[in-house]
């Protein structure tokens, strides 16, 4: 990944839910952002902004563990921790012209028990550490 991609990547995701006019940085004026589990989509950076900036909860962090694609589209595996919640797995695609996104779609993974019948394949993830 090109290195300015990866900084305006890091950039974003570091933003959010600090200065969400810093985030929208990465925008192109017609991006889309969507957010797959809630099968919400909002239509332009300006949109997209004022939504983050009238989120009424705690604000959020993303902690960034590895973007890779081309650099017309970027796959990025991230962690989302609410002050006080557990880790949630988060995987961004963001596609990208002329080097603004001009769409993302979020998914958002809760945590489950891991089944036992797979338990003896199978070793523990830790979700503090940059490993998936």
């Amino acid at each position: 990944m090109d290195g300015t991609m990866a900084q305006a990547i890091t950039r974003h995701f570091e933003a959010i839910g600090n200065d969400e006019l810093l985030a929208g940085e990465i925008y192109a004026d017609d991006a889309v952002l969507e957010y797959v589990q809630s099968g919400e989509r909002i239509r332009g950076k300006a949109n997209i902004v004022a939504s983050r900036q009238a989120y009424p909860g705690r604000p959020a962090a993303f902690e960034l563990h590895r973007c890779v694609g081309t650099p017309d589209l970027q796959v990025v595996e991230l962690t989302l921790r609410f002050d006080g919640d557990d880790p949630h797995p988060v995987v961004a695609i963001m596609e990208f012209r002329g080097g603004k996104t001009v769409r993302e779609r979020i998914y958002i993974a809760e945590p489950w028990d891991p089944p036992a019948y797979r338990a003896r394949w199978v070793e523990p993830i830790d979700c503090d550490r940059s490993e998936f």
